[in-house]
């Protein structure tokens, strides 16, 4: 979708073809003619493209395309907001995982997704089997309450990823 949109006298064209509020189109109006229709209807003539042709214009009301397309722009940045990210080392003691671990039992239970990432840094990198295992052994304390995908294996500067996503069952 456009960013913006030439809305009535702001079109430069002359004539137009407009799509009217029942789906019929107008083709070769005149915009002067167009913004009468519009205005009668209590309606815009918004542009909705511009070929090396005839314009193509449209009735309807730009106020509630502009509301309707910022109500979907939050509901989309709200989807980013359910994600919570939740990492440890390879060498985590048994207490501090068991701590993360219902940590990630609460974000669950509000139906947060979850990003379980494991970092494996300096020697821990020649290990990635045994970090895949231990991952793997990490995941099975979810099994009633979470689904996930198997684990992948991500490579950057001086360390190396293993990451699944957890989401409620």
């Amino acid at each position: 979708m456009k960013d913006s949109y030439n809305v009535n006298n702001q079109i430069q064209a002359n004539k137009v073809n407009l799509v009217l509020s029942d789906g019929t189109i107008e083709e070769g109006m005149p915009l002067t003619q167009a913004l009468r229709v519009a205005e009668e209807e209590g309606l815009d003539v918004v542009e909705v493209s511009r070929n090396s042709g005839l314009t193509v214009c449209k009735l309807m009301d730009y106020g509630k395309l502009m509301y309707d397309r910022g109500r979907k722009n939050k509901k989309n940045t709200k989807q980013h907001q359910h994600l919570k990210e939740m990492k440890y080392s390879f060498n985590i003691d048994k207490h501090d995982l068991e701590v993360k671990h219902n940590k990630i039992m609460k974000f669950l239970a509000k139906n947060y997704t979850v990003r379980y990432i494991l970092e494996l840094k300096g020697r821990e990198k020649q290990s990635v089997d045994s970090a895949m295992l231990k991952m793997m052994d990490n995941l099975e304390n979810f099994r009633d309450v979470a689904k996930w995908k198997d684990p992948k294996v991500a490579h950057g500067g001086s360390r190396i990823t293993i990451f699944t996503i957890l989401s409620k069952i």
